[in-house]
């Protein structure tokens, strides 16, 4: 036997470089991995259950959305459809026809009465007066404010066809907060009138 073939086969084997062989793929049908986009029927049902709950939640959110709407509604109808009452006029402003249910005019314009003064309450806390003592309380205040108003004393105004009317709250309103007495000033043979009286006393 050649001495160099059998030196060759007695030689280690060379050392490895670190390279393997490649895996083989695995055979169709074997591999766990699943395709991008792919559900199993557990999944399935999992995202139909959460897609019908998704549903049910905005059709709820929508159901209580519009009945918020129509309450909402409602209730401005219902605003809109009060009257104006003299709780509702400024000092100085004038209005045409009742003070439960008015409304505001340019004092240049025929108008049944002008607010010129408002009476606050003496005691916010105490029960209510009651309404004949309660105009005779506001109406004292309205005749002694009426001068700075007017311009000159009572009297003159009397006599200037003009009378003070004292208007006051109801019991009922009392209770709710609205306290304020309201002072008019309105023609004193009825009718409307035309033109604001401030001033009118000094000139």
């Amino acid at each position: 036997m050649d001495p160099t073939f059998e030196a060759a086969r007695s030689e280690p084997p060379p050392p490895s470089l670190g390279y393997r062989a490649a895996a083989m793929p695995p055979a169709p049908g074997t591999s766990g991995d699943l395709p991008p986009g792919y559900l199993t029927e557990d999944l399935k049902a999992r995202k139909t259950k959460r897609d019908r709950r998704k549903h049910r939640l905005m059709l709820l959110l929508g159901v209580a959305l519009l009945i918020v709407a129509v309450l909402a509604t409602l209730v401005i109808q219902e605003l809109q459809s009060q009257p104006d009452t003299i709780a509702s006029v400024d000092v100085g402003e004038c209005y045409t026809g009742e003070p439960t249910d008015l409304s505001v005019v340019d004092c240049g314009q025929p108008h049944h009465g002008e607010l010129f003064f408002k009476a606050p309450p003496g005691d916010a806390a105490a029960a209510y007066p009651g309404a004949d003592a309660l105009r005779d309380l506001v109406g004292q205040a309205c005749v002694a404010n009426l001068a700075t108003y007017y311009g000159g004393a009572a009297e003159a105004a009397a006599a200037a066809g003009i009378e003070v009317q004292p208007v006051v709250p109801s019991e009922e309103q009392w209770d709710d907060g609205t306290q304020d007495g309201f002072c008019v000033a309105v023609p004193a043979e009825g009718g409307t009138a035309t033109g604001s009286i401030k001033g009118q006393g000094a000139a």
